[in-house]
């Protein structure tokens, strides 16, 4: 049975009502990136979860000396509950530095299960247990390097494929400053910095004529340029890219994680 739910969109960002241990709902994001679904803190102090160290290399902190704890809580979007499972619980008020803002990112360990389509354009997010019947025009995907991070081949400015993680996380679309030279981008400095778990880095940008995954394209974007190492350890297993926010808004975005398939759906007028 499909479960939809309403989401809004905030600076890239899909923001979605999530219930835990049967109370909210509350204020997640979601995050295809993220290799664990997540609590904050304060979230978990709010609901008296109890939170765990562990000795696994996951557990040992994500960038910045925050610490990296575990818990286990149910999950709930709308209508569908997920059995009672590990989370990871952060303080995220510290790594965002803007207290309340987020409650908590749902993330793989949940949506390994499902398949899952996004439109931004209809603001909506349907996820339901299982496979995926529709008949689409579908891309195989691998995993990158074992890890949870979804790799799919992007083509820019008609040079490719290269192997981009796909990151509903990602308020923008990024290369690293080796694809940049690559690709023969060229990236200038702008006023602000990306913020990640790991640390502050200052944003640079590049224009681009094309950027397509598959069947489908958009036109005259800007890639933001940073290491991605420096932002998030995730960022180390990273080597070209991410396709984020400016590309995906553009699609309904389906991805069937049993299968690992997944494929865009052009919603523009």
């Amino acid at each position: 049975m499909e479960n939809e739910v309403k989401i809004e969109i905030e600076m890239g960002h899909v923001k979605i009502p999530v219930n835990v241990n049967g109370q909210g709902p509350f204020n997640f994001v979601l995050d295809t990136g993220a290799s664990f679904t997540t609590l904050s803190t304060r979230l978990a102090d709010k609901l008296g979860i109890e939170s765990r160290k562990d000795d696994r290399p996951d557990a040992r902190g994500v960038g910045g000396g925050v610490p990296t704890l575990f818990a286990d809580a149910e999950i709930g979007v709308g209508s569908l509950v997920f059995d009672k499972d590990e989370v990871y619980v952060l303080d995220l008020d510290a790594i965002l530095r803007v207290p309340g803002s987020r409650d908590g990112a749902l993330g793989y360990t949940t949506l390994k299960h499902c398949t899952m389509s996004l439109s931004y354009s209809k603001q909506n997010l349907k996820l339901h247990k299982g496979k995926s019947s529709r008949d689409l025009d579908w891309i195989p995907f691998e995993y990158l390097n074992d890890s949870h991070l979804i790799g799919i081949p992007a083509y820019i400015n008609g040079k490719g494929p290269h192997n981009f993680v796909l990151d509903t996380g990602a308020g923008n679309t990024v290369v690293t400053p080796e694809m940049a030279t690559k690709l023969g981008l060229n990236p200038q400095a702008v006023q602000g910095i990306a913020r990640g778990v790991g640390g502050d880095v200052q944003l640079e940008l590049a224009p681009v004529d094309t950027l397509s995954v598959g069947s489908v394209q958009i036109s005259s974007s800007q890639v933001v340029v940073i290491d991605l190492s420096k932002v998030s350890p995730k960022g180390k297993l990273i080597e070209n890219g991410i396709i984020g926010y400016d590309f995906l808004k553009n699609f309904e975005t389906v991805i069937d994680y049993p299968q690992k398939k997944l494929s865009f759906i052009d919603e523009r007028s």
